[in-house]
């Protein structure tokens, strides 16, 4: 058993060089790291001026400390650091608004029935009783759907903005709200009942309208009865006839 003391034993400073040797391959990455962290700020520095200074020629930048493919990979990259107002394309213009159909006489009398009062107690009631079932109900009834109550809080709301205003200066507001409504609901190309009809411009000439004979009045009620009883007779034949 003498194989326990036998044996030499460890030097104390062989942890001591183990740690000195485990020490300077950490160091060693460290020092082959830097140059690229170098090069990396290097071409992040060149990337900000070439897109600050697009026009500058390459040989303005020092190059000695970093690789040749860094100038190709910055030249790649220029294109990147543009603004996109830039490279993007200019957008398309508008289409201009569509011509109003309305005539100058329709346009006239619109202004000239434009309010200039408001109540906001009425516009109040207006859009509270939008939301009741009835309202609601009788939408879905006559226009297939569920109405939209925004309008008319928009409308209250405007009557409470400009409540304290000055009675003139009020009054022009309240036109050019609902100039804006009506605007939206009937003209720049919305339908108009004048896409039928044309409105008149003029006064009708007297003898041009409302000249066709009309039958004479009936005088009793004995006659009233005699024309009642052949009109129902006429229409009898005629139904008859068609069956």
């Amino acid at each position: 058993m003498g194989w326990f003391w036998t044996s030499p034993s460890p030097s104390p400073k062989a942890p001591e060089a183990s740690h000195h040797s485990s020490s300077h391959p950490s160091q060693s990455p460290a020092s082959e790291r830097k140059p690229s962290t170098d090069d990396e700020v290097s071409k992040f520095l060149r990337e900000i001026q070439a897109a600050a200074s697009p026009s500058s020629s390459p040989s303005a930048h020092p190059s000695s400390s970093t690789p040749q493919r860094a100038d190709t990979d910055s030249d790649a990259t220029k294109s990147s650091w543009l603004p996109g107002w830039l490279s993007a394309p200019a957008p398309e213009t508008p289409p201009p608004p569509p011509k109003d159909k309305r005539s100058e006489a329709s346009i006239a009398m619109s202004e000239a029935l434009l309010p200039t009062t408001m109540s906001c107690q009425d516009a109040f009631d207006y859009a509270w009783h939008c939301h009741t079932p009835g309202s609601q109900v009788n939408s879905v009834y006559r226009y297939g759907g569920v109405r939209q109550c925004t309008e008319l809080w928009d409308d209250f709301w405007f009557c409470m903005r400009t409540k304290s205003w000055d009675p003139q200066l009020r009054a022009e507001a309240i036109k050019d709200h609902f100039r804006k409504k009506e605007a939206a609901k009937y003209g720049h190309g919305q339908p108009s009942s004048e896409d039928i009809w044309e409105s008149r411009d003029k006064m009708v000439e007297p003898g041009t309208t409302f000249n066709k004979s009309f039958d004479p009045p009936i005088k009793d009620d004995a006659a009233f009865e005699r024309e009642d009883q052949e009109t129902r007779k006429k229409i009898r034949e005629f139904y008859e006839k068609k069956a």
